[in-house]
C-alpha cells in the first residue's frame, strides 16, 4: 500500500482524465472505463516486459540482508499511516500493536533497517485510507488501472493520496526529502514486483484474458480485505504439469507475516485446460484467500 500511495502522485493527472472520460467498453458493471484501462495495461505490460522487469529482476538479484534492510526501511516511514487508519476504523489494539513496533523498529532496529518486532511478535500489517472508507461503507467506484501503480478503484485511489496527507512524516521537513521518498518508492516498487512474478508469469502464460484476470483478482481481494472474509478465487493450474512446464521459483523476499503471497485465478478456463460441464458436475470447492489485513 505505502509504495503505491508514494508513485501515486506521478500518475495523478491519468486519474483526472480518467474522472472525466466517457464510458468506454462496459462488459464489466465495475469497469465502466475498461476500453481506456485495457490500453493502459497494454502499455503497462510492454513497459514492464522491457524496462521495469528486468530492473526488478536485478534488484532480486541484489543479496537478500540488502534488499530486505532497503524495504523495511520504506515500510518503517510508511506505517504511521497503518496507526492512522487503525484509529479511524476503531481498531485501538492493532494501533496500538503498529505504534509499538515503529518504536521497537526505529530504536533497536536501526532507524527501521532491521524488523526487530516482528520477531517479538510484532509483525506489519497493511491499512489504508481507501479500506477505512470501504469499512464506513463507501463503494469502490469505478475500476482503473494505472501505470507504474496497477489496479485500483477510484475509492482506492483517492484513498492513495489521502494517506500522503494522513501520514505525520509528510509534515517534517529535512534535507534530501524528495530524494528519500522517492528512493523508498523505487525500493518497494521493486520488492513488489519481485514479489509479483511468479503470480505475473501464471496469469500471462494461462490465462486467456490477463486483463479480466487481474481485474477480478484485485477487486475480490480488495474486499476480502474491507470485509475480513476471504476471498472465492479459483485454485490456479499446476504450472508443474507436461503441458505447462515446472513453474518458477517464489522469490525469497521475505513478506509481513499475516500477508500471504497473492493468488490469481482466471476468470475463464487456459486454452489447456478443459471447461467444467455447465450443470451436471459440480466445481471444485475454490481455494480460500485470507486477506492481508485481519480486522479487530
Amino acid at each position: 500500500m505505502q509504495s503505491s500511495s508514494a508513485r501515486l502522485p506521478l500518475v495523478l493527472p491519468l486519474i483526472a482524465a480518467a474522472a472525466f472520460a466517457g464510458p468506454c467498453r462496459a462488459a464489466d458493471p465495475s469497469d465502466p472505463l475498461e476500453g481506456m484501462n485495457r490500453r493502459l495495461f497494454g502499455m503497462q505490460e510492454a513497459f514492464d516486459r522491457h524496462v521495469f522487469g528486468p530492473i526488478a529482476h536485478g534488484f532480486g538479484a541484489a543479496p537478500t540482508p540488502l534488499r530486505s534492510a532497503l524495504r523495511n526501511f520504506g515500510r518503517n516511514l510508511g506505517e504511521p499511516v497503518v496507526v492512522v487508519n487503525d484509529l479511524l476504523q476503531g481498531r485501538l489494539k492493532q494501533a496500538a500493536g503498529m505504534t509499538v513496533r515503529i518504536v521497537v523498529n526505529t530504536t533497536f532496529g536501526l532507524g527501521g533497517l532491521l524488523d526487530v518486532a516482528k520477531k517479538n511478535h510484532l509483525p506489519h500489517h497493511d491499512n489504508s485510507f481507501g479500506t477505512t472508507l470501504g469499512r464506513w461503507g463507501a463503494g469502490p467506484g469505478p475500476y482503473l488501472f494505472i501505470p507504474l501503480v496497477g489496479p485500483t478503484t477510484f475509492r482506492d485511489a483517492f484513498g492513495s493520496v489521502a494517506d500522503i496527507g494522513l501520514n505525520p512524516l509528510t509534515y517534517v521537513h529535512y534535507r534530501y526529502k524528495f530524494e528519500i521518498s522517492a528512493g523508498i518508492a523505487v525500493v518497494q516498487g521493486l520488492g513488489e514486483r519481485v514479489d509479483s512474478e511468479r503470480d505475473l508469469m501464471t496469469i500471462r502464460e494461462t490465462s486467456t484474458d490477463p486483463y479480466a484476470t487481474l481485474r477480478s483478482y484485485y477487486l475480490q481481494n480488495r474486499q476480502a480485505e474491507i470485509t475480513g472474509k476471504a476471498a472465492d478465487i479459483g485454485a490456479l493450474p499446476d504450472l508443474d504439469s507436461p503441458e505447462t512446464g515446472p513453474a518458477k521459483p517464489a522469490s525469497p523476499d521475505d513478506r509481513p507475516s499475516n500477508s500471504p503471497p497473492p493468488s490469481v485465478g482466471p476468470t475463464s478456463p487456459p486454452s489447456n485446460q478443459a471447461a467444467p460441464p455447465p450443470r451436471e458436475a459440480t466445481p471444485d470447492a475454490p481455494k480460500a484467500l485470507a486477506p492481508d489485513q485481519a480486522l479487530s
